[in-house]
């Protein structure tokens, strides 16, 4: 009676409200609509008649619906786990779904659905024409991007079981086709109660008895009408209508659809003002968690994220902005947890690449070597004291082994640490963030800097520093100086960019720092994310995601998903293999040359944090990578920090048994070279003293040709923005002495001219002076009316010369040199025998000088100056010869005789 006086009224009201105007505009919409849903279907028809994909819908369409049961909607079977051999590691029960029968739904359920979901739902057949114009319209105003779905009660119905949430055609024609063939096989009662039962209400409650009893905790028959209009509000979007979170939102929605309630006649008004003047109030029980072991818990978490990004949702691991993180968290927290609790709710197939006998190795493994630690919190009951730990195999990817905390028989320890805990990584991050980095930068092995105290930089673990060294030495030993320097010289944000590459997922703006070279993150790393980083430098450089997955299988025996091995390239080759060719050195010569396994070639790195609140060691073999970490989970300094290397050598040492002895492949991109152990230089041929002992990667060579290549471009740019501008300075000289380039070209000519005559004017005598003055002069004022500096100069440079030439000329003309003749040498007599030696007579003249002991005579005149100074290049006077000084004799100064002189200065005798 009630739906019938609800229909009644309903008409009634649309009658009235029906004018001309509204006439003419449904009359240009439905003929829009049915254009456009002509254009749709005709163009769909061509795809499905020409395009091999619409074939492929077509089928997968009739699959999916010939798989449909009634079970499909009402049983909820349990998700199982598989580990990789196929045996059943865990069945999950969902404790928290509850179905409801059609007859048993209330009315208000289904009216409040109809209203504001699909007001024609008992008119079509699956699909609304009308809906679907106005998503064509939607289409075209938005230039081709999917907006509006205009879907029906059963397409969201077929979308919620079948499809993907991505917004693209293909899906949006399959879901047309299986919501036709859906309204086929059931009637529009059966498909509301499927609908009614599979919807999401968000905060992992499916249906509408499952979302009574988790907001209202009470059954969805008891539900007043504002309470049945506020949980119809959440499907339309979960995270903006979550009550939980934003009730502002979900209360404003709630009236909109009571509003429509009233409008299409489903509740009275009475009844309308009742349901708006409802204080709404939640009332959620507490939800007991049932306690999983750690392979269980990280499959169901890597499955949920595979579904995530079957469903469209972008994964990113840097924000440049923490508004920018938030909103991504927040949006990541709401879409995980949806799509967690449909799986935990049952009907999935989950196949891991989990390896059972070494899950139960690396446990016991974990806990054998912390047994000695008893402490337990005084509120969760846990031992203080924790390990965890994850292991791949290097050639798959594939996780094997993923250990979260120490066991416990009298209390369950839920929190899976090899992946939910974020610590500080210490010296075990440096590898992954600053060497490997640095080696595909440029630098070796072999590569010498300097271990010293640095400018807000970190001190080393012994509070001293050590002087040059190669790297190879300062990562055997752990110093973090350089690693540091390393970051400052390439820039954090590039070298934390690669930690981005390797998925690090709780990375932050202000992790762009050089600190981040030695583990000093915000939040940190994980053991799985250190893991999944050491297994790309044992692959060279190609990193696998470790989902733990092999395969997802849905209800329908759909296969969701299937781990194709996807390899991503984040290394280069060669500097990842000298990477590990390094950290071969840390198991022999350094930190963790104790902890070298008994017969296997092994890689490492040793991590401490501050105060040794976290112990690390990370290590792999050409096999297997294991990453341990051991600290508490309130952070506090450790007694022993050498139980990670500890529990990593036990297991290690237990999974490598009767394994082949091997090293590690070395890529084609990487070979031996001579290194100078002087400087670290490095050539591909032998010098004296060199050494053939270093590893040098094929990019290091790459990055040579490639800097010298950027250099002759720069050269080239330099080059020609030189040119570019002494074009220009040409130009606006030209222009500011007001002549065009043909008359400059005829002013340096002319001035050349006169340069020419005046280099061959020479003075011979004073009656010269006139006519080589007179070109000089001329010659300085034709190269003044030159307007160009460098021609100008030039020409300056040439006049000055001949300046100084025949001023040089005039002096000698005007001071002939008088060089007086060399004294006559003394005879040389014969050598006699001293015993026939016949001593003459002496004679002692008075007034008689030796030649050697004559002085040449002192001028009586001084030098003239020059006349006629030479010019500079800016056209000033500038005297630039030196005559002779009072104790030079006058003449050339080049100690020959003054032209036009023959008579020779005798000696004065005393």
């Amino acid at each position: 009676m009630r739906r019938e006086r609800r229909e009644e009224r309903k008409k009634e009201k649309k009658q009235k409200k029906k004018s001309k105007l509204q006439k003419f505009v449904k009359g240009v919409t439905l003929t829009f609509c049915t254009v456009s849903l002509i254009g749709v279907i005709g163009a769909s028809a061509m795809v499905i008649k020409y395009k091999p994909i619409a074939t492929d819908i077509w089928n997968d369409a009739n699959h999916k619906v010939a798989s449909i049961n009634e079970g499909t909607f009402k049983n909820k079977t349990e998700t199982v786990i598989y580990d990789n051999k196929g045996k059943v590691i865990k069945e999950v029960a969902s404790h928290d779904y509850y179905y409801i029968e059609g007859k048993d739904i209330k009315a208000d359920i289904k009216d409040a659905v109809i209203a504001v979901e699909d007001v024609r739902y008992l008119e079509h057949n699956g699909f609304d024409v009308k809906a679907i114009g106005r998503a064509v319209f939607e289409l075209i105003k938005n230039k081709g991007e999917i907006t509006q779905g205009g879907s029906t009660i059963t397409q969201q119905l077929v979308k919620v079981q079948f499809l993907s949430l991505e917004k693209v055609y293909s899906r949006k024609i399959e879901e047309i086709l299986i919501a036709m063939k859906l309204e086929e096989k059931y009637s529009k009662e059966d498909i509301l109660e499927f609908y009614l039962n599979n919807i999401n209400y968000g905060n992992g409650a499916y249906g509408i008895e499952t979302a009574s009893k988790t907001y209202f905790n009470k059954p969805s028959k008891d539900l007043t009408i504002s309470e049945i209009a506020l949980l119809t509000s959440i499907p339309n979007n979960p995270t903006v209508y979550n009550p939980v979170r934003n009730m502002d939102n979900t209360l404003k929605r709630r009236d909109m659809i009571l509003s429509e309630m009233k409008e299409n006649g489903f509740i009275t008004d009475v009844e309308y003002q009742e349901a708006i003047a409802q204080k709404i109030v939640l009332n959620m029980p507490e939800k007991k968690y049932q306690p999983e072991t750690y392979e269980v818990s990280y499959a169901l978490s890597s499955a949920t994220k595979i579904l995530m990004e079957n469903e469209g949702f972008q994964f990113k691991y840097w924000f440049d902005s923490k508004e920018e993180r938030n909103k991504y968290w927040e949006n990541y927290n709401d879409v995980f947890l949806q799509l967690n609790k449909k799986i935990r709710n049952g009907g999935y197939q989950i196949h891991t690449t989990i390896d059972m006998q070494k899950q139960a190795q690396l446990q016991e493994t974990v806990n054998k070597n912390l047994s000695g630690f008893t402490a337990k919190d005084s509120e969760s009951g846990l031992y203080k004291m924790q390990g965890a730990g994850a292991v791949i195999d290097n050639e798959t990817g594939d996780l094997v082994a993923i250990v979260g905390g120490r066991t416990q028989n009298d209390v369950a320890n839920t929190f899976n640490r090899a992946f939910l805990a974020y610590r500080q990584p210490g010296s075990a991050i440096k590898p992954l963030v600053a060497y490997t980095p640095a080696f595909e930068k440029g630098k070796l092995a072999s590569s010498i800097m300097t271990d010293k105290k640095v400018k807000d930089g970190p001190s080393n673990w012994d509070n001293s520093y050590h002087g040059s060294m190669t790297l190879r030495k300062a990562v055997e030993q752990s110093w973090n100086t350089i690693p540091f320097q390393l970051l400052n010289q390439y820039g954090s944000k590039e070298m934390v960019s690669y930690l981005s590459e390797l998925e690090f997922s709780n990375l932050v703006p202000e992790d762009a720092n050089p600190i981040v070279a030695i583990g000093g993150f915000t939040y940190g790393a994980t053991p799985l994310e250190m893991t999944a980083g050491y297994s790309t430098l044992a692959r060279n450089g190609e990193y696998i995601k470790p989902t733990g997955i092999k395969k997802i299988v849905d209800f329908t025996n759909t296969t969701l998903y299937e781990n194709k091995h996807k390899k991503k390239r984040v290394y280069d080759s060669g500097a990842s293999y000298l990477m590990t060719d390094v950290l071969k050195g840390v198991m022999t010569r350094g930190t963790a040359k104790q902890y070298a396994l008994n017969n296997q070639v092994s890689a490492g790195k040793t991590g401490t944090t501050n105060s040794n609140k976290d112990a690390w060691m990370a290590g792999y073999t050409p096999y297997y990578t294991t990453v341990i970490w051991t600290g508490y989970d309130t952070p506090q300094a450790l007694s022993n920090t050498n139980l990670s290397k500890e529990i990593w050598k036990d297991f290690m040492n237990t999974i490598h048994k009767g394994l082949k002895k091997k090293d590690f492949k070395q890529p084609d991109r990487i070979s031996y070279m001579f290194v100078n152990p002087n400087t670290g230089e490095v050539n591909k041929q032998d010098g004296k003293g060199w050494w053939r002992q270093e590893l040098v990667p094929e990019i290091y060579w790459e990055l040579q040709e490639k800097r010298k290549e950027e250099a002759r471009l720069k050269a080239e740019r330099d080059r020609k923005e030189a040119e570019r501008q002494r074009l220009e300075a040409i130009k606006q000289a030209l222009e500011d002495a007001g002549i065009t380039q043909e008359e400059e070209t005829q002013l340096e000519y002319e001035a050349d001219s006169i340069l020419a005559s005046l280099e061959d004017a020479r003075i011979y005598s004073e009656y010269d002076y006139e006519y080589v003055y007179g070109v000089m002069n001329e010659a300085k004022m034709a190269i003044e009316r030159v307007a160009l500096k460098e021609p100008r100069d030039k020409l300056y440079s040439r006049y000055n010369k001949e300046v100084n030439r025949i001023e040089a000329e005039r002096y000698d003309v005007e001071h002939p040199v008088v060089i007086e003749p060399e004294p006559e040498p003394e005879p040389i007599l014969p050598e006699v025998p001293v015993e026939e030696v016949v001593i003459p007579e002496q004679t002692n003249p008075t007034n008689t000088q030796k030649p050697s002991q004559s002085k040449p005579s002192t001028p009586t005149t001084k030098p003239s100056k020059p006349t006629t100074p030479p010019v500079t290049e800016n056209g000033e006077d500038d005297t630039q010869t030196n005559p002779p000084t009072e104790e030079q004799p006058e003449g050339t100064g080049d100690g020959t005789e003054a032209e036009g002189t023959d008579t020779p200065t005798t000696p004065n005798n005393h």
